[in-house]
């Protein structure tokens, strides 16, 4: 066992505790057991008593005394100074040996810094260093500097000296010796009196920051500081709409993921070396931070990688506890960051252009994505929409290559970063535990519907019910009983995501707008044409617009208001209802016609109504509106209630034309002429993976027949019939509509009291306009 004797003395008497700093300096106790293990034999004891480390007699001359090694400037220990725990009345308790002193403590001070902090002895020396001040260097009492002091001076070009001493006679008069001599070398010295009896004393009722207002008081000029201010100072501190970042003397901190929990609040920190850099190491952990377990094991973890003490990282974990609990997220009002006033102007001026959509479809062909005129105004207002209580979702469905994906790009590039989270993958419960707020108003994006995987019952539980509901059990951290948990995520949120498969699940489907990307070879041609055109002069000039374009419909994005909008329409524009998909199709058509009008707030009157003690806002729907949502809704919602994909349908297309042909040319009818794959992949020139894909489709809704040939896995293809509807819902032209609109409103009809203005709201119950 070893004797904890010294290191009783030099916590209860001079309060010099920490174990980093005695195994720097190699601080020991010398307790009478050192000629136990040297050999019997040989030179070694008398090598001792020349050094003086054995009295003549062979004792120990340090015996019963805290010894640390002093060095030379090449570290070799040079000398050993002790002190006495015990002394006997009338003896010094410093002790060297009996040489001449030589070696200085901390010697590595003088080469760090031209200013250094002088003290008499040296545990008074450690002891200042403890608190922080690595500049210090200790004297040898009444002996003052010795040579080897003056010797460091000279080499490392040191300037200043601070001679720190007590108020006493001996304190005094050591400073003035101290301050003789050093300013008889060149240096400028100042004296830094306490106002305690001795150092210990001091630093029990005084801080650190004190003591550097001592240091100032003797030089204004003085910055020394302590380290142990300095690495607990905040260097740092950014918020995120999902967390913060603090730094804390050179140790930094990312927080996320911030979920308070019953009695528990958990965080992910990211903690690394500030600055970072790419190649900086860092540890990333999940932890309770109201358990004192899980502070006190991640700070173990930290120390580490920051090579610092423990109690300075538990400090560090206590004070982002308080971050935590005050820390409230961006809320997702499309105000996160505030445009300046020269985005702001162009925002304005864009929203308030009579021909807005126009410069959307002409800014989108500029940053890179031609034609699909229809599917960019569509999934624009789907994105505008997501300020809707009942934001519009979409699909978009199409061939692998077809430009899926570069037109969902495309269209989020054009929202600011706060308005979308993009994920190539969810797992199954991944939506349960998001802050409660985090998809408010907001896009939740898929690269790819299959990423979506066991996450489809949530994701459609938050496009129907607006919110996501799930109740837990977990342990009660202080009862240590099962509890059940309520975890509340927040709607609306739009859905988003790209497929090239067929078969997707109806739930979602039926839930959403399907796009359809234009496979044909004219537009390949125009594809091919832009991309061409980007390697030219023109095109690299349109790169530089690029990030101005996207400045400025963020800026817009910002500036428009999840406002109310009122259809005074409504009750005038009935819905095919041959098909119960109805009920959501009509939803979704009214719900194109609220972000049209929701895009054009700026031009449009906000109007007020006090309801129930409430002051509600809203716009209000105009013809206008209806006319535009109606032109884009004819193609999207009949592709929407189409059976078949759109791949399938024009495949379907291409293979009805070819065996027309060849059965008018050998005048068989088309249910008598069988085909293979390779005679399908012949015709549209697809892939074998996209043949196999569409024909089984085409199969498993009857438009084929398909039967094994005559060579095993060779299957064989027949029409089974007609082609069938292409589409499962008609909307009327444009220009009957507003014919009807005219004949209603040229119609006389008393006005009742407080009756609506538009002339659809004054149209007889039995003329309504059809859709």
């Amino acid at each position: 066992m070893k004797d904890t004797r010294g290191l009783k003395y030099l916590e209860h008497t001079w309060g010099i505790r920490e174990k980093g700093l005695l195994e720097e300096f190699c601080v020991g106790y010398v307790n009478g057991t050192l000629l136990e293990v040297l050999p019997s034999e040989g030179d070694v004891i008398e090598v001792l008593k020349r050094m003086g480390v054995l009295t003549s007699r062979g004792q120990e001359t340090l015996y019963h005394c805290v010894t640390i090694p002093l060095r030379d400037l090449s570290n070799a220990i040079v000398g050993l100074y002790g002190k006495k725990i015990e002394p006997k009345e009338g003896a010094s308790e410093e002790l060297f040996l009996p040489s001449p002193p030589r070696g200085i403590l901390n010697w590595q001070a003088a080469k760090r810094s031209q200013s250094l902090l002088l003290t008499p002895t040296i545990l008074e020396g450690l002891r200042l260093y403890q608190e922080g001040f690595r500049n210090t260097m200790p004297c040898y009492g009444k002996k003052g500097p010795i040579q080897d002091h003056f010797d460091l001076f000279t080499r490392f070009s040191v300037k200043e000296t601070y001679c720190v001493h007590t108020p006493n006679d001996a304190g005094k008069g050591w400073a003035r010796e101290v301050e003789t001599a050093l300013t008889g070398k060149g240096l400028r010295v100042y004296p830094v009196e306490l106002p305690e009896k001795d150092v210990v004393v001091y630093f029990k009722r005084h801080t650190p920051e004190e003591f550097e207002e001592l240091l100032k008081a003797a030089n204004p000029k003085s910055l020394e500081r302590s380290d142990l201010i300095s690495k607990r100072e905040e260097a740092l501190y950014e918020e995120s709409p999902v967390g913060f970042r603090v730094a804390y003397g050179g140790r930094l901190y990312e927080v996320k993921g911030i979920q308070r929990q019953g009695t528990q609040l958990k965080a992910t920190i990211k903690a690394s070396k500030h600055p970072p850099s790419a190649t900086s190491p860092f540890e990333l952990s999940t932890i309770d931070l109201y358990s004192h377990r899980s502070r006190e094991g991640f700070a173990r973890l930290l120390s580490g990688l920051f090579t610092e003490k423990v109690e300075l990282l538990q400090e560090d974990l206590q004070r982002l506890l308080l971050r935590v609990e005050g820390f409230s997220p961006v809320r997702s009002s499309g105000h996160a960051i505030e445009p300046t006033g020269e985005e702001r102007d162009e925002a304005l001026r864009f929203l308030k252009s009579p021909s807005l959509l126009t410069e959307v479809l002409q800014d989108l062909e500029t940053l890179g994505y031609t034609g699909e005129q229809t599917n960019k105004t569509v999934g624009f207002l789907a994105a505008v929409s997501r300020k809707l209580e009942e934001p519009l979702s979409l699909v978009i469905q199409s061939r692998s290559a077809a430009g899926k994906s570069a037109l969902q790009e495309a269209l989020l590039s054009l929202l600011p970063p706060e308005d979308y989270v993009k994920y190539t993958r969810l797992t199954d419960q991944a939506l349960f535990y998001k802050e409660e707020d985090s998809l408010v108003h907001k896009i939740l994006a898929l690269e790819e519907a299959r990423g979506m995987g066991g996450a489809s019952y949530s994701i459609r539980a938050i496009q129907s019910s607006g919110q996501i509901l799930v109740a837990s059990t977990a342990k009660d951290s202080l009862t240590g009983k099962m509890k059940t948990y309520e975890y509340r995520v927040k709607g609306p949120a739009g859905v988003w995501m790209t497929t090239a498969q067929t078969e997707l699940d109806q739930e979602m489907l039926s839930r959403c707008l399907t796009l359809s990307i234009d496979e044909s070879q004219p537009m390949t041609e125009r594809i091919l044409k832009k991309q061409r055109e980007e390697e030219t002069l023109e095109g690299l000039l349109k790169k530089v617009t690029r990030e101005k374009l996207l400045r400025k419909h963020q800026a817009a994005q910002r500036l428009l208001k999840p406002l109310r909008v009122v259809n005074p329409y409504a009750s005038h524009l009935l819905f095919p209802s041959e098909s119960l998909r109805a009920r959501r199709d009509q939803k979704k058509y009214f719900a194109l016609i609220k972000a049209v009008a929701l895009l054009h707030q700026h031009q449009r009157e906000i109007k007020t109504v006090a309801h129930q003690g409430e002051e509600i806002s809203y716009i209000e729907v105009t013809l206008e509106d209806i006319e535009t949502a109606t032109r884009l809704a004819r193609p999207v919602l009949e592709r929407t209630a189409e059976e078949l994909s759109p791949p399938s349908r024009t495949l379907l297309s291409i293979i009805r034309d070819k065996v027309t042909k060849e059965c008018a040319h050998k005048k068989i009818e088309p249910r008598e002429y069988p085909f293979t794959r390779r005679m399908v992949r012949e015709w549209a020139g697809w892939s074998d993976w996209q043949v196999r894909e569409h024909l089984k489709e085409l199969v498993n809704l009857e438009f084929l027949r398909s039967r094994q040939g005559s060579w095993g896995r060779e299957y064989l293809y027949e029409l089974s019939g007609e082609e069938g509807p292409q589409h499962g819902l008609q909307l009327p032209d444009i220009e009957a509509l507003r014919e009807r609109v005219r004949i209603i409103s040229s119609q006389p009809q008393a006005r009742a009291p407080h009756a609506s203005s538009h002339p659809l709201a004054r149209a007889p119950a039995g003329r309504r306009v059809t859709l």
